[in-house]
């Protein structure tokens, strides 16, 4: 088997693997609006009052109003339209009642086609770093994304996970390893350690195979993960899907496009890169509350060497089909 074949079927297995994508829910009621606050980044915004056929919402500080739509599904078009009295969408007072959606709004927005799609990218990272003795450490990395798409392409709900798997010489925490095909000599393995790696043998189809059945996703990764003590890697990422649904995947990578760095990381308010202050002075208020928000509570890349996480959603869109 070369090794090219056996990397395709590698990733069929990954992408067969029901646990990866996690259960999505492809309905809703207008009892469930409102989502329970997130673990990370700002609260939602929650309706307080009921006036007619509209719920009502009063602003608070920090309020934007593509936060306020988003956290009662609504598109930003769709809040405008019923708060005429907003003249610019970019100043809103503390106080302010705004209406949400009514009733039979709600009914349009759970009557209308849903559309599924599973979608992956693959990147190869050329070195998380050298050895103790100086031996380059490469690794691949799988993006995965299982999303729901309302029929105008706005996300509905998405489900984001990846992995990634390193040669065996790298010691990072809980990272997957991939040692070596069957029959062959294994990778970045010194001499004495050709026959075994961490006590198992990497040259019969048995212990590859062992290995392969072994690894573990970054969410599954957990704490151990070891990115960042205080927002590890699902927590952000958790962060992005919420700030992912109500928009389409063109709007994401326009967003993207304006606010991450060359790395693929949303900028920080503190940066020193020229290139990516102007970034930052080109945004509108609105836009920069918006990045304010966002860096509050995600700054990992969405897009570099690690996995292209945006890639995958793009290509969820890509590979959707209607939901019967």
């Amino acid at each position: 088997m070369n090794k090219k074949f056996a990397i395709v079927l590698a990733l069929l297995m990954v992408l067969s693997s029901s646990f990866v994508f996690g259960d999505v829910d492809t309905t809703t009621s207008a009892s469930t609006w409102v989502e329970e606050t997130p673990t990370v980044g700002p609260s939602k915004a929650v309706p307080v009052a009921v006036s007619g056929n509209y719920t009502t919402y009063t602003v608070k500080a920090g309020d934007v109003l593509w936060k306020i739509a988003m956290d009662n599904d609504m598109t930003l078009k769709e809040l405008l339209a019923v708060n005429p009295q907003l003249k610019t969408p970019d100043n809103i007072a503390v106080g302010q009642v705004l209406n949400l959606k009514t009733a039979s709004m709600a009914a349009t927005a759970v009557s209308g086609q849903l559309y599924q799609g599973l979608g992956h990218t693959v990147a190869f990272r050329n070195g998380p770093g050298k050895d103790s003795e100086e031996v380059p450490v490469y690794s691949f990395n799988i993006a995965m994304a299982s999303a729901v798409f309302d029929a105008e392409g706005r996300i509905v709900n998405v489900f984001v996970d990846g992995y990634e798997i390193a040669t065996p010489n790298y010691d990072g925490a809980s990272m997957p390893h991939f040692s070596g095909w069957p029959d062959k000599e294994g990778y970045n393995i010194t001499d004495h350690e050709t026959e075994k790696v961490s006590g198992v043998s990497v040259n019969t189809a048995e212990s590859a195979a062992a290995e392969v059945n072994s690894w573990v996703t970054k969410r599954q990764r957990g704490d151990s993960y070891h990115m960042n003590e205080a927002n590890e890697w699902y927590k952000q990422m958790d962060f992005y899907q919420s700030f992912f649904v109500g928009k389409t995947v063109a709007e994401l990578e326009d967003w993207f496009a304006k606010n991450t760095t060359s790395a693929g990381r949303p900028i920080k308010l503190d940066t020193t890169n020229e290139a990516d202050i102007a970034k930052l002075a080109a945004l509108t208020p609105d836009e920069m509350q918006v990045h304010v928000d966002v860096v509050s509570g995600a700054t990992m890349s969405l897009r570099d060497a690690h996995g292209d996480f945006l890639g995958a959603v793009a290509n969820a869109y890509a590979n959707r089909t209607p939901v019967k």
